[in-house]
Order: structure tokens, then sequence, then C-alpha cells
């Protein structure tokens, strides 16, 4: 499972009930009673400072909890790769390509098999990560520690996302290292290659318009009784806000300049926006699917409230 991936209710009952308990146990303090293991008697002004500051934090603590937590999940549609146990997939006769985007802010991330008897070899260099027909080279002649400001807010540094595996986002790797990443990857005859290195909406939120987006009233997933409202927006790909494409040249040699090329393209489909307990438990094995965590005040709730009439 992905550190910080929602799962629907996760703690929050239970971190509600604790805050609640703990409040009433502050407000139900005496002050004045001072603990046997004590040798002094502290000031009655700084008794009730130390008061004051326990039912602030409880407070703060209380309203946290308290506060709705909202989740944008954004799905995606292809050009030329097929569904298969919910990610997309090219295959030809050579190898094999399985996606699976699904993690904060979306990754390109990207598993190739080698369907052949024979190594081939992957070349970065020839090799794009393209958005919105803005290409990002998969390969810069720099160290590790450069690629960030390279690529700005679209390089990924995080764990290495493998699709179909159980993922475990909690080790960031340091943008410190002075790793030189290889230019040609050697791939063996019936074996797997793994890559994530780009980000596929790296923003803090998808600004949806609280006046035109289509709300749909559905069953709390929590509570079935009751009513909690879903943001959407939808696109084709002639108005698609989000394209992107991996392009990558392969060979049968290390130093061949006669290359073969993939280019797989995708494009963004839906918004929708909604209380993170309304996010399904099956999401994150949809690789078709990203989302993006917001703060219920860039929520189209929050923001409808002060929007002009």
């Amino acid at each position: 499972m992905l550190w910080g991936t929602p799962k629907r209710g996760e703690n929050y009952e239970k971190n509600l009930y604790i805050c609640k308990k703990y409040l009433i146990t502050i407000l139900l303090f005496d002050a004045s009673e001072e603990p046997r293991h004590r040798q002094f008697k502290r000031p009655k002004r700084a008794e009730m400072k130390y008061k004051h500051t326990l039912i602030i934090g409880a407070l703060i603590l209380l309203i946290v909890s308290c506060t709705p937590k909202y989740i944008q999940v954004f799905t995606t549609k292809t050009i030329n790769t097929q569904l298969q146990n919910n990610k997309w997939v090219y295959e030809n006769d050579t190898i094999k390509v399985t996606y699976s985007f699904w993690a904060n802010k979306g990754v390109m991330s990207f598993a190739v098999y080698n369907k052949l008897d024979k190594p081939i070899y992957i070349d970065w260099k020839n090799s794009s990560f393209i958005y919105n027909s803005n290409k990002l080279n998969y390969w810069i002649e720099e160290q590790k520690s450069s690629l960030a400001s390279y690529y700005g807010g679209y390089y990924y540094n995080g764990p290495l996302l493998k699709p179909g595996f159980a993922i475990n986002e909690g080790i960031q790797y340091t943008s410190a290292t002075t790793i030189k990443p290889e230019r040609v990857t050697f791939l063996p005859p019936k074996s797997n290659y793994y890559r994530t290195q780009f980000y596929l909406l790296p923003i803090a939120y998808y600004k949806l318009n609280p006046k035109t987006v289509n709300k749909i009233s559905v069953d709390r997933a929590d509570n079935s009784n009751k009513k909690t409202n879903i943001y959407e927006i939808n696109f084709d790909n002639n108005n698609s806000p989000l394209k992107f494409r991996n392009f990558m040249a392969f060979s049968f040699s290390e130093n061949s300049q006669s290359f073969s090329f993939i280019d797989n393209e995708f494009y963004l489909t839906s918004v929708k926006e909604m209380n993170i307990k309304q996010l399904t438990s099956n999401s994150s094995n949809k690789g078709t699917l990203f989302y993006i965590n917001i703060s219920s005040e860039n929520s189209v709730s929050n923001r409808k409230k002060y929007s002009k009439k």
C-alpha cells in the first residue's frame, strides 16, 4: 500500500474519539490539585496558564480531527494501449510495457518486459516523457543531484514504483546522491526493468469551477443512510488539459544506431473531488487512476461558499 494512500475512514473515528476524551479529561482537570510526587506548589497564575495551554492544544487536535479531508481522483484513457488487470499495457512480439499511475500527483511508472530469448538495450538518451507536447529527456549528461533542478516540479525523487507489486512510499531517496544514471539499460531475456521518474500533475490541486462543475449526490461509503457530494468534470481527447506520452527507443546491441521505437499516448478524461472517506478501497488497484490529496480550504464545497453569486 502506498505511503500516504488514503483508505476509507482509516483511524478517523478512533482519532476523533481520543481527541474528545482528551479534551473532556482536561476540562475536568483540577488545576489546584498537585500530584503527590511534586515537592513544590505551582503559583496559581502559572497553574492557570498551564491548564489553558493544554485546553488550547486539545482544541487544536479536535479541530484537526474534525476537519474533512478531500481528495481529487483523476481518470486516464489511452490511444494505443490495452486495459489488462486494471493497468494500461502495450505489447508487441518483442516487449511488453505495463503502466501504473496510482500515486499522489500521479507518476509515470512502468515496467518493460523482454519477451525474447536475446537481450535488448533501451537507449534513454533517445527516449522521452512528453507532457502537453513538452519533452523531458529520461537521460541527461548530469549527475543525479542535478536532475531535480533540471526537471523542476516534474522530477519524481521517491522510491521505485513497480506496477503489480505492493508499494511502500515511506522512504525517499535523497537528491544529494552523486550516482550518474545509466544511458543504456541492458535487459536480459525474459526479465523486467522498472522505471519511475516523472510526476504527471505536480500541482497542489486541480481548480474546479464551483459554478460550473457537475455535482452528484451519492450514498456515503461509511454510512449509506446519509448523502455526500461528488464534484466531477469530464474531458475528451480534444479538450483534455493533460496529455502525456512515453516515447522509448530500443535496439539489439549496446552501441547500435538503429532503433525501434514505442510511443504510448495517454490523456486525462475526468476529475472527481470527494471526501477522502468516500474513496473506495479498490481504487489503489487501478493503475489507470491517480490522485491528489487536497486541503479542505481548497475544496469545491469550501470555495463555493465564498464564490461570487
